[in-house]
């Protein structure tokens, strides 16, 4: 899908007042006016993030996990933002990966064999697009260079194996340094991010 018109904008920062929810206002205000726009601020939410029951049974219904997964289903490219925490996305932004991208919704798995993992997935989100926006409170490069890169996880073992095809990433380190952040160089990501939307 070249130009898609109908946008998510997943916030998975669960403080309120975090720099991620500027970045997510950022996104949205540079995306063409003919886009519709829809934004699920995480920390905003009542939900359950843990799956229960694993995969051995449903979790009862809960409208937030119903609704998401209707914005989800609705959306033609999926904007995730959030901070890299200990090597991974907020417990928060990983349950609602849990509860919302689930079999039989985002993906059929077959694993009766090894062949069958590795060929045999109905991907059900085929067809969308994502954005990926991340903060760190140290070097992006570190990350990817020790292969611990939670944005590759979501983009790869999340989003692909779900049939979403990542076309942007961005990244901002060094969130709270005291000699390497400052208001000017979060201004200056946040026209960055506007950019990117205006280039969807």
């Amino acid at each position: 899908m070249s130009h898609p018109r109908k946008v998510l904008i997943v916030v998975g920062h669960p403080d309120g007042l975090s720099y991620c929810h500027a970045i997510a206002e950022a996104y949205a205000s540079g995306l063409d006016a003919d886009c519709q726009t829809e934004t699920l601020v995480l920390s905003d939410l009542v939900f359950d993030p843990v799956l229960r029951y694993g995969y051995r049974q449903h979790m009862e219904a809960d409208p937030v996990i119903e609704r998401s997964q209707e914005l989800v289903a609705w959306a033609e490219h999926l904007v995730f933002v959030f901070p890299v925490w200990w090597t991974n996305v907020p417990s928060l932004l990983k349950g609602w990966f849990d509860r919302v991208f689930t079999p039989r919704f985002a993906y059929n798995m077959d694993n009766s064999s090894l062949f069958s993992l590795a060929f045999g997935t109905s991907r059900q989100l085929k067809g969308r697009t994502a954005t990926i926006i991340a903060t760190y409170h140290g070097p992006p490069w570190y990350f990817t260079l020790t292969g611990v890169s939670p944005v590759r996880l979501v983009r790869r073992q999340v989003l692909a194996t779900c049939g979403v095809r990542t076309t942007q990433n961005l990244s901002l380190g060094w969130i709270d340094s005291p000699t390497k952040d400052s208001p000017a160089r979060r201004e200056g990501f946040l026209a960055k991010v506007a950019a990117a939307a205006a280039r969807l």
